[in-house]
């Protein structure tokens, strides 16, 4: 079972999404409906994945994002606004709003997987496998 932090400020949508999550055998931290919130979260739990709301009543979410990389925490974009990401995250998983439960359902663990998988990886110590290292 994963925690799943989520970050929306619209209630019913934040609701929306922790049934969701619950019904699919996850735990939920948060709702957070603010980057202070979110941020407030981290320090407190781990989290194995976030769903992150781009437009936070004004503000963006790209705070919470830094954040997240730079603990080596997946995330997913959900967002009706796709022109607000900034180049820098175009090649990170997003959702579009109105959110397809099934999509999204299937994305989170993929996403899980490929972290897990990440994990397992050792590090490489020399150079690759079938190369020969240049002397």
């Amino acid at each position: 079972m994963a925690r799943i932090l989520v970050v929306e400020d619209e209630n019913y949508l934040a609701m929306e999404l922790s049934w969701l999550i619950q019904e699919a055998g996850h735990s939920v931290l948060g709702p957070e409906r603010s980057v202070q919130e979110a941020h407030k979260a981290l320090t407190g739990k781990v989290a194995d994945l976030a769903l992150l709301d781009v437009n936070l009543g004004g503000e963006t979410v790209f705070p919470v994002a830094k954040l997240l990389e730079c603990m080596d925490i997946p995330f997913i974009f959900i967002t009706a606004h796709f022109a607000l990401l900034p180049a820098e995250y175009r090649h990170r998983p997003l959702m579009t709003k109105p959110c397809k439960p099934q999509a999204l359902l299937m994305l989170i663990p993929a996403i899980l997987a490929q972290r897990a998988a990440s994990a397992r990886q050792p590090p490489m110590d020399g150079p690759p496998a079938g190369r020969a290292s240049e002397v």
